[in-house]
């Protein structure tokens, strides 16, 4: 049986952008900086881009976290604190829980099925706080978050470390994500099955996915299948 689910977090069940947009216009707020709300997706580039670096090892988390600002701010043409920024920021977020649309049903839904480990790349702060709002941390049955493990998806000793301190069997394993960079790839590089949660339908690039699905019924669908045919 592949009834053991290695799930991502931010995107995939949790609604980080909502999280993200309020965090940055607090930060923006008190920092007495112009902000307009279609500057998020600008800010949202930037934070995206430095998480790539960081998942392929060219950043560390500790630069990471101001880098984002650094770039932002150039962008605006402003001179603030980048350090203090990124302060209020984070702080906000830790506190900023949210479910994306359906994911409760689906996670109620997936847990009749087998168990599921929450694979995240991030800082223990700011994943178990917004667990915590939503009163979801002893909800999953391990909670895996880079920064605590000391390797980040998609490097294979992530998902290693997350075989062996659960005991669990690759071939038993089901990967689901929203990040081509990270889940799959991760799940590529450890050779375990996956499937990419896309509800945007994104054309794929890079690492390849063994299943696509843009809704959680698909999810839940494929995995059936997968236990009908190990049956």
């Amino acid at each position: 049986m592949r009834n053991n689910y290695l799930l991502d977090a931010d995107e995939t069940i949790l609604d980080f952008v909502r999280a993200s947009k309020e965090s940055l216009a607090e930060a923006m707020r008190e920092l007495n900086i112009p902000y307009r709300d279609s500057d998020y997706a600008v800010y949202k580039r930037f934070n995206d881009a430095v998480w790539r670096e960081y998942e392929r090892g060219t950043l560390s988390k500790k630069a990471l976290m101001t880098e984002r600002f650094v770039r932002f701010f150039d962008y605006l043409k402003v001179v603030a604190d980048v350090g203090r920024a990124n302060e209020i920021y984070f702080g906000r977020i830790c506190r900023s829980g949210y479910l994306l649309d359906g994911a409760m049903e689906f996670l109620l839904e997936l847990k009749k099925r087998g168990k599921i480990f929450l694979i995240t790349n991030g800082t223990p702060a700011a994943q178990y706080g917004r667990l915590d709002s939503l009163g979801l941390r002893d909800f999953f049955d391990g909670i895996y978050v880079s920064d605590e493990i000391g390797f980040a998806k998609p490097d294979r000793r992530f998902f290693e470390y997350v075989l062996g301190d659960a005991g669990l069997k690759r071939e038993e394993c089901l990967v689901i994500g929203d990040s081509v960079s990270s889940d799959i790839a991760g799940a590529n590089n450890a050779n375990i099955l996956c499937i990419r949660y896309n509800p945007k339908k994104l054309p794929a690039e890079g690492a390849k996915a063994d299943f696509e699905a843009d809704s959680y019924e698909k999810i839940l669908a494929i995995a059936d299948r997968l236990n009908s045919e190990a049956v």
